[in-house]
């Protein structure tokens, strides 16, 4: 039986392909951010002792989960955080934008501990979809690597 949410690596010839979904577009984000860490670090060896919240916003989904992604992959390299834990609380349209609050967990990144494993230079728009079905929503992006 498959799993009401999680991730999974498509196949890409040079970056990262990656297809998250969840029963809400919540869901589908909160595993997408997963899978941003998963490819760049060890989401199993990284314990939960710093929490964040998380605030962004786009024009469109795909802006979002765009802002969202580099927003955590920002936490990464300016601030050296392991995250693991990604919890998206609300996605909110407004008049002319998409509010996403959420929270973040981990700790300070150490490469010894989290076995980084690639580097992550950056979200592109490039085969970037949303699908909603009833129950379900599919998130793909490509991360350059």
């Amino acid at each position: 039986m498959p799993r009401a949410s999680g991730y999974q690596f498509l196949e890409h010839v040079t970056d990262a392909f990656v297809e998250a979904w969840g029963k809400t577009l919540e869901e589908a984000f909160s595993q997408a951010g997963l899978a941003l860490f998963d490819t760049m670090l060890d989401v199993k060896r990284v314990e939960t002792t710093t929490n964040l919240d998380i605030d962004t916003n786009g024009h469109d989904e795909k802006e979002l989960l765009y802002s969202y992604l580099e927003e955590l992959l920002l936490m990464f390299e300016v601030k050296q955080l392991a995250l693991r834990n990604f919890t998206v609380n609300s996605i909110t349209p407004t008049q002319d934008q998409i509010m996403l609050k959420g929270k973040v967990a981990g700790e300070p990144y150490n490469r010894d501990k989290h076995y980084g494993k690639v580097e992550v230079k950056g979200i592109t728009y490039h085969l970037m979809e949303i699908e909603k079905r009833p129950h379900k929503v599919t998130v793909r992006f490509l991360l350059d690597l």
